[in-house]
């Protein structure tokens, strides 16, 4: 504590008044990870009153104090919580929305664009011409869509051609329909 060079009144005053501006959200996050836990704050309390009547009994040494000052604040941890928390809210919500955002265009332009209706029927009309002598397999109407990253994997039957459907064409019209390049 000594280190950082603030005493316990500028300390108290920022977490009863949640003023960022005197301690700083780096200090106040160390207080947070470096405070007493209960069993360290029974054997503070306990060393305490045992030498509250002795006259030799030895004081508590620097780091004990300052976590008995911290501990006195009345709800340190809640309101140093509350502190840090109200500083990452706005980053983390506005995370949240660009997500959000790029999600609700996904979905719309899953829902109406021409793009995705045309390779899903592609993809249905090459599913139907490679199993066309299957009576069970040909003709198909619909298919799930679980089979989509599975065409990356589909051979082509001429020898100088490895795939028919390859990953460069597949993430170049994904990203262009999705995402609106």
């Amino acid at each position: 504590m000594s280190s950082l060079h603030l005493d316990m009144k500028d300390i108290q005053h920022a977490i009863l008044n949640l003023d960022n501006t005197v301690v700083d959200l780096e200090t106040l996050q160390a207080l947070y990870e470096n405070r007493a836990q209960q069993d360290e704050m029974e054997k503070i309390d306990k060393h305490i009153k045992s030498s509250k009547d002795k006259d030799n009994a030895k004081p508590l040494d620097k780091p004990e104090q300052f976590l008995f000052q911290l501990h006195q604040i009345p709800n340190f941890s809640g309101r140093v919580f509350c502190i840090l928390f109200q500083s990452t809210f706005s980053e983390w919500l506005s995370s949240i929305l660009r997500k959000l955002d790029i999600l609700q265009r996904v979905c719309t332009t899953l829902q109406s664009g021409q793009c995705v209706m045309q390779v899903l029927g592609l993809v249905l009309a090459f599913g139907n011409f490679m199993n066309g002598g299957n009576r069970t397999r040909g003709q198909a109407d619909g298919f799930n869509l679980d089979i989509l990253p599975k065409l990356k994997d589909v051979k082509s039957s001429v020898s100088d051609t490895t795939r028919a459907l390859g990953p460069a064409p597949y993430s170049l019209w994904l990203e262009e329909a999705l995402l609106g390049h």
